[in-house]
């Protein structure tokens, strides 16, 4: 077990595991995903409209909102939901008051999700007066006398207002919002005072029940200080916040009062004034016992008041990225603070972890025996007390099990040798100073080489300040048919450390009849090279050239306003699976390289498809691949290599209904023959072919004892050449051909690649690393509308970073055999 927390800072990472992975705060990813604008609570009348809303400081891929009722401990999924870019907004028809509680968006990044804190709907409403009785009050004239309103429960606060005789009394300084205070009162201050409230929301004004009589009179006779209002005796304040003691007293001599705190002076920030004591910007010090003594000529009295104060609660937790190794173990504390000591919620891309044999919580620390790959993502730490919310959150990579793949064919001085398998099924030989791939003809036993036909240089569109468009083509394919497509990117900028940046992948596993993606999370004012990883029916692969430079420039508004925006007209399913659109280019002499068209299915609210149509004559287009009797929504964008327009209107088509065949009955023709003349023909029919059926049976016979006794000597020979040799599915790996299968699939945040960028693969080891890039896999739409561009979004990515060699020979794709 290796403690990391001096790197962690306030957090603590426990790991079980052969390699241990630091934590290293990344203060840039701290600022690019923050929540600029959490929800706000709100309180509302039934049948009001309410708008909840939360800002991003980064773009979100999509939007969902979760709702808790009060009195609940389970977050739903709110439906109506809706958000693009970095603003997401939520209406809700407050029609029931079931519908109150918190609510909290989540921003998804491809899958991870970053929570935001909750608000609290409340219903607006107002209670009625419950007074009973007139107050009367008598003092002598100089004392200070507070008239105070029996404010009923209001949610907003209720605003409040006093008469005297009946009358509005203006320019009322309030106490704590509720107490009216005279100073050195005089006989003309004698009256009948009473107080309304009004709730500004429900528009509803109550008047309370009784009076409060004052009768100041000016008598000289001495009288012993007394309370002249209830006393208070515990005060709830929220820490920052203001708050006075009251402690009213009358006498005669009118007597003065002396503050003082058990146990230690008063705070520097304290007021005394005839209202009371004021103390300015509450702290957690500053709570204690309380006393105020009225004295004159006689003896003094004193009272106590308790001051507590609450906080809401405060994740003090710095974001940072580490990096764990799939089935080990972890440890992870948050630092919560607040008081009442707040309850913790733990969650993983916006999901609310429950303990299990695996996951464990345990106040402000979470323990997961066993890390898996859906683990990868944020993990946030939510705290909560009657006071507020607040979370902090960590990124999480996990590293998966690595696996070695065996080479496949001769090898050299007999000796076992892992290598990575890069390009055909026909096995190429590396020079140790990274030269060029000799390939060989055929595999060993003859076999021809199979035939890998790769993607077309790609060509790079900017759509946005962090995104581009990369389509390209593939020619005629002669050999195996593709799987699917990845994406891959690399920075072209200064050398660190002597190496070129890492070729990162974007995750989603892309269509075969697919030619463009989005690929998204790029930064401004940088240089890119792209190129196609194109994955065949034998789960090998091949690379596209690198795409040229691309530098991705900051939006100046110039660009984008000249594109024109489509006109989408038109759609007509063709079919259950193809919806034809229509559209015009209403600007016939600008600049357009083609068009993209993005559909998803419209109940899904998913994620966009996007297919790229060349040629700015283009004006329809068939989208096939769809789900029969399902409704889709399309819409249109113009692209130059500089600049992509804004989205026509949305269109949306049903396809067809799947074409069902019932089977055709077959009607047998009745036999003409007589009885006779048919029963006669059958019997001849039956000699014969048993006579020949009989024939064939036993020639099949001694062709297959022949066989399996061949068969039988090949295995008791192979059995004996391979002893002590690995296995690999079942098969012997040296000589023979495994049918282990190689996959490229996806996972964000499982890591970046730390391997070099030129490697070698030596004797007995593979090098083989998960490479992604964070936050960056799953592909959105065009101008940061929020959705992706596949739906992979779960899988996992097992790619190993090459350098691009200094010759135009590009490097291999990573990949991992699982054996």
């Amino acid at each position: 077990m290796t403690s990391i927390s001096s790197l962690c800072g306030i957090v603590v990472i426990l790991l079980y595991s052969p390699v241990a992975y630091t934590c290293e705060a990344d203060n840039k990813l701290e600022s690019r995903m923050t929540f600029t604008r959490h929800p706000q609570l709100l309180a509302a009348p039934l049948n009001d409209e309410v708008n909840f809303e939360c800002s991003l400081s980064l773009p979100a891929d999509q939007f969902f909102w979760h709702h808790r009722p009060l009195d609940s401990n389970k977050w739903t999924l709110v439906h109506n939901s809706n958000g693009t870019g970095k603003t997401a907004r939520l209406v809700v028809t407050f029609d029931n008051e079931s519908k109150a509680g918190d609510y909290r968006c989540i921003a998804f990044y491809g899958i991870s999700g970053l929570v935001s804190d909750p608000a609290k709907l409340t219903l607006a409403t107002m209670q009625r007066f419950s007074d009973k009785n007139d107050v009367i009050i008598e003092v002598a004239q100089g004392n200070t006398v507070p008239i105070t309103c029996p404010v009923p429960y209001s949610e907003p606060e209720a605003i409040v207002q006093f008469y005297k005789n009946g009358a509005l009394i203006e320019n009322v300084e309030l106490v704590n919002g509720r107490t009216m205070v005279l100073k050195n009162v005089r006989v003309t201050d004698s009256g009948s005072y009473h107080c309304s409230v009004n709730n500004y929301i429900t528009v509803v004004t109550y008047t309370s029940n009784h009076k409060t009589i004052l009768k100041v009179h000016t008598n000289t006779t001495f009288q012993r200080p007394y309370l002249t209002k209830q006393l208070q005796t515990e005060y709830v304040v929220t820490r920052g916040k203001n708050v006075t003691l009251e402690c009213f007293g009358a006498g005669y001599p009118v007597p003065r009062v002396t503050w003082s705190r058990l146990g230690g002076s008063l705070p520097s920030k304290s007021l005394k004034s005839p209202n009371g004591l004021t103390l300015v910007h509450v702290q957690l010090f500053d709570r204690g016992e309380y006393d105020c003594v009225w004295s004159n000529e006689g003896k003094p009295m004193k009272s106590a008041i308790i001051l507590r104060v609450v906080e809401p609660p405060r994740v003090t937790w710095q974001s940072n990225t580490c990096e764990f190794h799939e089935g080990g173990k972890l440890e992870l504390s948050c630092d919560v603070q607040g008081e009442p000591q707040p309850s913790v919620e733990w969650l993983i891309n916006g999901e609310t972890l429950v303990s299990s044999k695996t996951q464990e919580m345990t106040g402000s620390t979470l323990r997961i025996s066993d890390v898996e790959k859906r683990h990868a993502g944020i993990v946030q730490c939510v705290a909560t007390n009657d006071y507020g919310s607040h979370s902090g959150y960590e990124i999480l990579q996990v590293q998966p099990k690595q696996h070695v793949v065996g080479e496949i064919g001769p090898r050299m001085n007999d000796k076992a040798e892992s290598k990575p398998d890069y390009g055909t099924v026909s096995r190429h030989k590396h020079t140790r100073g990274g030269g060029r791939r000799r390939k060989e003809g055929k595999k060993k036993g003859g076999a021809a080489a199979v035939v890998l036909v790769p993607p077309d240089q790609p060509n790079v569109t900017r759509l946005s300040d962090v995104s581009v468009m990369v389509r390209w083509s593939v020619p005629e394919n002669k050999g195996l048919a593709i799987q699917f497509f990845k994406v891959q990117y690399r920075e072209i900028g200064p050398k660190m450390n002597g190496k070129q940046p890492k070729w990162m992948t974007a995750n989603s596993e892309i269509p075969n009849y697919m030619r463009s993606f989005e690929v998204t999370e790029l930064q401004p004012d940088h240089t890119y090279r792209f190129r196609i990883a194109a994955v065949y029916s034998n789960n090998d692969n091949k690379l596209s050239p690198n795409s040229v430079r691309f530098h991705l420039n900051r939006d100046t508004g110039i660009e984008s306003n000249k594109m024109p925006i489509p006109l989408l007209t038109n759609t007509e399913a063709l079919g259950p699976h193809q919806v034809l659109l229509v559209w015009q280019n209403p600007d016939g002499s600008a600049k357009i390289d083609g068009f993209y068209i993005y559909h998803r299915a419209s109940t899904s609210a998913g994620e966009y498809y996007k297919t790229t149509v060349e040629g700015k004559s283009a004006f329809n287009m068939t989208i096939s691949h769809l789900l029969p009797d399902t409704t889709y929504e399309f819409k249109v964008q113009s692209f130059s290599i500089d600049a992509a327009s804004e989205f026509s209107q949305i269109l949306r088509q049903k396809t067809k209904k799947p074409i069902v065949e019932h089977p055709v009955e077959q009607v047998v023709a009745e036999n003409k023959l007589r009885p006779s003349e048919s029963n006669k023909n059958v019997s001849i029919h039956v000699i014969v072919g048993g006579v020949f059926g009989a024939s064939l049976i036993l020639i099949a016979l001694a062709f297959a004892a022949r066989f399996l006794y061949k068969r039988a000597k090949y295995k008791q020979s192979q059995e004996s050449q391979s002893e002590g040799k690995p296995i690999t599915n079942g098969r012997v790996m040296n000589g023979g051909v495994t049918d282990s299968k190689i996959n490229i699939t996806s996972n964000p945040l499982a890591g970046l690649d730390t391997s070099e960028d030129i490697m070698q693969p030596k004797s007995g080891q593979q090098s083989s690393m998960e490479m992604t890039s964070f936050l960056n896999g799953q592909n959105n739409n065009g101008s940061n509308n929020g959705h992706n561009n596949g739906d992979a979004a779960g899988s996992d990515v097992n790619v190993t970073s090459h350098s691009e060699p200094s010759s135009l020979r590009q490097g291999p794709l990573p990949i991992e055999q699982r054996l």
